[in-house]
């Protein structure tokens, strides 16, 4: 297929890139900087890059790259996909995350081509479900409490009208929480096997955490972009569909696999200002419709994506 992925230089963007390639697709992404970062550099021989900032890109300029580009199926990726960073910018957060979906599907229709679009989203928008709403399923009612849980929700719901307002073939994917190797240590389990490696290395006395009672539901981000490229191929015109193991996991529990992973003892210590007080306990998904749509099963288990997390950071840090 000819793939088009916003959003490519991220972290989620580079493995897709790694997937779509080794599954033979041809690849164009695009990035606000239009530059690979140095950790994804191996990906020049892969996919070509090119700017484009989906908020201040001029719809009919993107709609023409579209009519030369000519993709078969777009990955909407790009985003500012952090909850506590859209706290602090709340309008920048809406702007890209709802604003730049805008822009892009508007494009596509310009466009005069007829791409599949996969709409990424989160499982964030549900916020705290209700007991009787766990594992949660696309019925459960959306309350998202943080501008990017929001914003989020609201550009589903414009890919929900895109498709029936204007036929666009869209579809959309709410991913629950998702980790691999090379993720930002500003999300809980990236943050975790760094503090590891740091402590292997002698680079800090110990693990500082914050509530370790909440309970998640990881996904290996390898095995969330095998389900997007799924997705893309057999995923149903119009539907949005949850994406998770179907599986929780505590974070005392993740904590203590990288622990058993390390070379030296590793002391942990709770530091309160860590603590949230928004934090949801427990947000597990209901992936049954994604299963049933596509045949999509998890490949990885926790135990391997944190271990490959670690070893990851440990050749971050020289230690590999």
């Amino acid at each position: 297929m000819r793939a088009l992925i916003t959003g490519a230089s991220g972290f989620v963007g580079g493995h897709l890139v790694e997937h779509l390639a080794a599954s033979g697709d041809m690849i164009v992404g695009l990035s606000a900087s239009g530059r690979w970062p140095n950790a994804l550099a191996h990906l020049d021989r892969l996919a070509r890059i090119e700017a484009c900032d989906l908020i201040d890109v001029d719809e009919a300029d993107l709609a023409d790259l579209l009519a030369r580009k000519r993709p078969e199926v777009i990955y909407h990726l790009a985003a500012q996909a952090n909850p506590q960073a859209s706290v602090s910018d709340p309008r920048g957060t809406w702007a890209l995350n709802l604003g730049g979906t805008l822009n892009l599907l508007e494009a596509v229709r310009r466009s005069g081509q007829t791409p599949r679009v996969v709409l990424v989203g989160t499982g964030v928008c549900y916020g705290n479900p209700a007991p009787e709403f766990l594992p949660v399923n696309e019925s459960c009612p959306l309350r998202p409490n943080n501008p990017y849980s929001a914003s989020k929700a609201a550009a589903d719901l414009l890919g929900v009208q895109h498709y029936l307002a204007h036929g666009t073939d869209v579809v959309m994917v709410r991913p629950f929480n998702h980790a691999g190797p090379r993720q930002s240590p500003t999300y809980v389990l990236g943050g975790l096997a760094r503090q590891v490696a740091e402590v292997e290395a002698g680079k800090q006395p110990r693990v500082e955490v914050g509530n370790l009672d909440i309970v998640r539901d990881f996904t290996d981000v390898r095995d969330v972009v095998r389900a997007y490229r799924l997705l893309a191929e057999s995923g149903r015109s119009g539907e949005i569909y949850n994406l998770g193991t179907g599986r929780g996991t505590k974070l005392a529990d993740a904590l203590g696999v990288l622990q058993s992973l390390a070379t030296v003892p590793v002391e942990v210590f709770v530091d309160p200002a860590r603590v949230r007080p928004v934090d949801q306990p427990l947000l597990v998904a209901d992936p049954s419709k994604l299963r049933d749509a596509v045949g999509w099963e998890p490949k990885f288990t926790i135990e391997q994506t944190l271990t490959d997390m670690l070893n990851d950071w440990r050749v971050a840090l020289g230690r590999g």
